[in-house]
C-alpha cells in the first residue's frame, strides 16, 4: 500500500516538474530571461509557488539550465562524432557538413538561443555553462587538428591545435549568435562553405 502511494507521489512529482519546465520554455521565449519570474512560471504551470522551488531549488536559473542543456547536447553531438582525417578533400567535406549542422541547429533553436544569449550576460552560472561548452567543443576539434598534424597533412607541424580549433569555433560562434539574434540575412550554407574553405585551406597542404 505504502509503495503504491510512493509511486503515485513520484508520478505526480514528475508531472509537476514537466509542467514547470514546459511553462518556463514558453515564458522565457515570450518575456526573455530577466523578466521571467518563478511566480509567472508557477501561475502558467498551474502549480504552487513553493512547488517550483521544491523541484528546482535554484529557481529559474536551474530551470533554464535544464532547458538549455538539451539544446547544447545536440550541438555537442556534432563534434563528438569520431572521424579519421585522411585528406584535405575529406576534411573539407566533413568540416562544411559539420558547420552546416551547427548553424541549422541555431536556426531550429533560434528563440531559445536568443534567451540564452541574454542569460549569459546576466547569470554567472549560465555564463560558466557556455564557457564550459566552448572549452569542451574546442578540445574535440583540436583532436582532429592534432590527427591531421600527426599524419603530415598540415602546412606546418608546429601549429597549436587548440588555437587552430579556436579559430574555427569562435568564427562559427559569431554566426551562431547572428542567427539567434536575427542579425544576418546570409544563408547558412553560404556561411558554412566560406568558413570550411578558410579553415581547411589554412590548415592543410
Amino acid at each position: 500500500m505504502e509503495s503504491k502511494q510512493t509511486d503515485k507521489r513520484k508520478i505526480r512529482g514528475e508531472s509537476s516538474k514537466t509542467k514547470i519546465i514546459e511553462a518556463s520554455k514558453t515564458l522565457f521565449i515570450e518575456n526573455g530571461y530577466k523578466e521571467t519570474t518563478i511566480s509567472m512560471i508557477s501561475k502558467n504551470a498551474k502549480t504552487g509557488y513553493g512547488t517550483a522551488y521544491t523541484h528546482f531549488p535554484g529557481g529559474k536559473e536551474e530551470i533554464f539550465q535544464i532547458i538549455i542543456d538539451e539544446i547544447l547536447k545536440q550541438f555537442y553531438q556534432i563534434a563528438s562524432v569520431a572521424y579519421k582525417v585522411n585528406s584535405k578533400e575529406d576534411s573539407l567535406i566533413l568540416t562544411q557538413g559539420n558547420i552546416e549542422r551547427f548553424l541549422k541547429l541555431a536556426i531550429k533553436h533560434q528563440q531559445e538561443l536568443k534567451v540564452f544569449h541574454e542569460a549569459i550576460g546576466v547569470s554567472h552560472i549560465i555564463n560558466q555553462k557556455w564557457e564550459s561548452f566552448i572549452e569542451k567543443f574546442i578540445k574535440r576539434i583540436s583532436e582532429n587538428v592534432q590527427q591531421a598534424m600527426d599524419k603530415g597533412l598540415t602546412h606546418h607541424r608546429d601549429f597549436d591545435p587548440e588555437v587552430v580549433a579556436g579559430v574555427l569555433f569562435y568564427t562559427g560562434e559569431k554566426y551562431l549568435w547572428k542567427i539567434a539574434l536575427n542579425k544576418t540575412d546570409k544563408d547558412y550554407r553560404t556561411i558554412s562553405k566560406s568558413l570550411a574553405q578558410m579553415y581547411v585551406n589554412g590548415l592543410y597542404k
